[in-house]
């Protein structure tokens, strides 16, 4: 297989990095895939379907990069760590971790008076929980191999919460506070940790019926305009990558602006 090459010619910037990315068959973490495939690293793509899993791993590959699948229900504590295990062997080593797999926020969340406990314990199960097991598994890979990076993907809605998403907002800020703990923990052997909060992002499944009106108030959010799957990807590459060595514990607020604009919340 041809290393793969950046369209300026350059050497591709996670050459050599192995990199596990949870939630990795749709959105976000497909795009993040693909994107590090296409910087050079040996990516583990993370899911619960199979045929979506195989269908991003054919596209890294299709494009020249390093690819290859792997099940796991973060819901079960147990899987994290076998995933993990299941990732270095497959790529012979792990440097790069981004957890960027999350429960569902809408349909069952709710205001902190109306919160039914059983979906409270599964969002922080999913979205906190299981980054710490995650990475509670990494780092003895990434202690051996001398250095490396997690990116834990949040949300704004850890700092700006919408009512009725109380469960997936304390997540997220947990999440936040996590990557700050490591942050402080490994500093001293070179793994650093830092954390991405998206703004709105466009979904092509979830906005496919996007109304003008709509669009519009969402686009009114931003400075700049709405964001997509791939400007995440473009900064965790940034965030995976020894281009940010002088970074770690920071909330990277990829938003278009709209945390220091209108910073309106949405329904």
């Amino acid at each position: 297989m041809t290393s793969p090459q950046s369209s300026a010619g350059r050497p591709p910037r996670l050459a050599g990095e192995s990199a596990l990315v949870t939630g990795s068959t749709s959105g976000i973490g497909r795009a993040i895939a693909l994107e590090f495939a296409a910087e050079g690293a040996r990516v583990v793509v993370h899911g619960r379907d199979e045929a979506r899993g195989r269908e991003v791993v054919d596209a890294a590959r299709a494009a020249g990069g390093d690819a290859t699948f792997v099940a796991a229900d973060l819901a079960d504590t147990g899987a994290c760590a076998d995933l993990v295990d299941a990732a270095a062997t497959a790529l012979g080593g792990l440097t790069v971790l981004v957890n960027n797999a999350v429960g569902a926020v809408t349909g069952h969340d709710a205001r902190v008076g109306e919160m039914d406990l059983a979906h409270w314990e599964s969002a922080l199960l999913v979205n906190l929980t299981a980054p710490m097991l995650l990475c509670r598994a990494a780092l003895p890979h990434m202690l051996a191999a001398g250095h490396g990076s997690i990116v834990n993907v949040s949300s704004r809605q850890a700092e700006r919460p919408s009512p009725g998403l109380a469960a997936y907002a304390a997540s997220k800020g947990g999440l936040n506070a996590l990557t700050r703990a490591l942050a402080v923990e490994y500093a001293s052997a070179d793994i650093r940790c830092n954390t991405l909060s998206p703004g709105y992002v466009f979904n092509d499944r979830r906005d496919a019926d996007l109304d003008d009106a709509r669009r519009a108030r969402l686009e009114g959010m931003h400075l700049t305009r709405l964001g997509t799957a791939r400007d995440a990807a473009y900064a965790a590459v940034y965030l995976a990558s020894r281009e940010s060595g002088f970074l770690t514990g920071i909330n990277l607020q990829l938003d278009g602006g709209s945390s220091i604009g209108r910073a309106l919340t949405f329904g």
